[in-house]
């Protein structure tokens, strides 16, 4: 038979942990909202979400890509996109992203996976000449900016990949729509000629 002490140390432990669940759930959150506000001023009000396995998906099978290739992921969250193509094409891949909570994530996720390199530095003072293929999932009010980046910086040929939001100024050549009802939302691929304006 259980004594009374036994049961209210039973109970005192499930509380204990009850707390430091909470605890630890609350801390994470409260790093969420710090690490997105430290960096509001240059994402301009992007979050940091991470985009659907479905969205990866449709995104790698719509454009194939060379081994070796460089592709750039802009606000790369915790990586995945990178991951993802690397593991199917043996890309090489470079990811940028600017919120701390984030960028730590695709560090440690990132970890061994050679030829993935995640920089946690501004996309807009890079050079981005060498990428084969761009993917973003930005906020809708930088893609002007973005685009007069990506026409400056990017080589002919190069595709860019942006989900959610048209590039002003570019026509795409493809708008894929994941079959799941979740993710309907367009994905827009561009290739660019030397004759893009």
């Amino acid at each position: 038979m259980v004594s009374l002490e036994e049961r209210l140390d039973a109970v005192s432990t499930f509380i204990l942990a009850f707390i430091v669940l909470i605890g630890t759930l609350f801390g994470l959150k409260i790093a969420y909202v710090v690490s997105t506000a430290l960096v509001l001023p240059t994402t301009q009000g992007a979050l940091y979400v991470s985009t659907s396995r479905v969205r990866v998906l449709a995104f790698l099978d719509a454009v194939p890509m060379q081994e070796g290739q460089l592709l750039v992921d802009l606000g790369c969250g915790d990586g995945r996109v990178l991951r993802a193509a690397r593991k199917r094409y043996g890309v090489r891949g470079l990811g940028y992203e600017l919120n701390l909570l984030a960028y730590l994530k695709a560090q440690l996720l990132c970890l061994g996976s050679k030829g993935i390199e995640i920089r946690r530095r501004n996309f807009w003072t890079a050079d981005l000449s060498e990428a084969d293929t761009i993917f973003c999932y930005l906020f809708p009010d930088v893609m002007k900016k973005l685009s007069a980046k990506l026409k400056f910086d990017l080589k002919p040929g190069a595709v860019v990949v942006s989900c959610n939001f048209v590039l002003p100024g570019f026509n795409p050549d493809l708008v894929l729509r994941p079959g799941n009802s979740l993710d309907r939302d367009p994905i827009y691929v561009y290739q660019l000629e030397k004759s893009q304006t």
